[in-house]
């Protein structure tokens, strides 16, 4: 399995022939880099939730014009917005390569009065997507999990620590999302301290870097 991180909450997922594309935001696409990565013959489009870092319009709209017949999934509010946008998308999925998991977005009080919908995805059957929740119990069954390790102003490294910690059953691989905050000089200083941790847990991580595919 192929894995591209592109900047922030969204990956480029590619398997067996599939591709998938994850949370389709704005601090990935005002990254020029982003803007050479080959979107076209889409499977699917999931978005999480529609926060901006998670859902931008002019991304969603150069993806839809390269790959027309992906199928996109999200919960009901990014269902509306993608409506208005012309997208038709699902609340549900019958497709072996995308499953709902359901979450939910970190605690945002006191600083928004309201919870988005929010949603998780087991995708491949391998990699567990948590979007912007800190507080899954399980990996699904998921070999691989992609989760927020820095919520910007609702969370913090620690707190996705502690998540990996009380899970039930854990996933064997972790990897980072949702650290466009930080500079180059932090990101590094906790993606050298984040194996050490993730080892007490026998679970390894792994350091993806913008715009470069790995094997995993």
């Amino acid at each position: 399995m192929k894995i591209t991180k592109l900047v922030h909450s969204c990956l480029l997922i590619e398997k067996d022939g599939k591709k998938i594309l994850v949370d389709p935001g704005v601090y990935s696409w005002q990254n020029e880099a982003v803007k050479n990565i080959n979107f076209s013959g889409l499977a699917s489009v999931v978005v999480t939730h529609n926060h901006p870092d998670h859902l931008n319009d002019e991304f969603v709209a150069a993806v839809k014009m390269v790959s027309p017949d992906a199928k996109w999934y999200g919960p009901g509010q990014v269902v509306e917005q993608l409506k208005g946008i012309g997208i038709e998308a699902s609340t549900s999925s019958q497709e072996e390569h995308v499953k709902f998991v359901e979450s939910e977005h970190a605690d945002l009080s006191p600083w928004y009065g309201e919870q988005p919908d929010h949603i998780s995805f087991l995708l491949f059957g391998e990699v567990l997507i948590s979007g912007d929740c800190q507080t899954l119990k399980s990996a699904h069954g998921a070999r691989i999990l992609a989760s927020a390790i820095n919520g910007g102003p609702w969370g913090a490294v620690v707190g996705f620590c502690k998540m990996i910690e009380s899970m039930n059953e854990r996933p064997k691989v972790v990897l980072p999302l949702h650290d466009w905050h930080w500079n180059d000089e932090a990101r590094a200083a906790i993606y050298s301290k984040l194996p050490e941790v993730m080892g007490q847990f026998d679970v390894t991580f792994i350091p993806l870097q913008t715009c470069e595919p790995q094997e995993v």
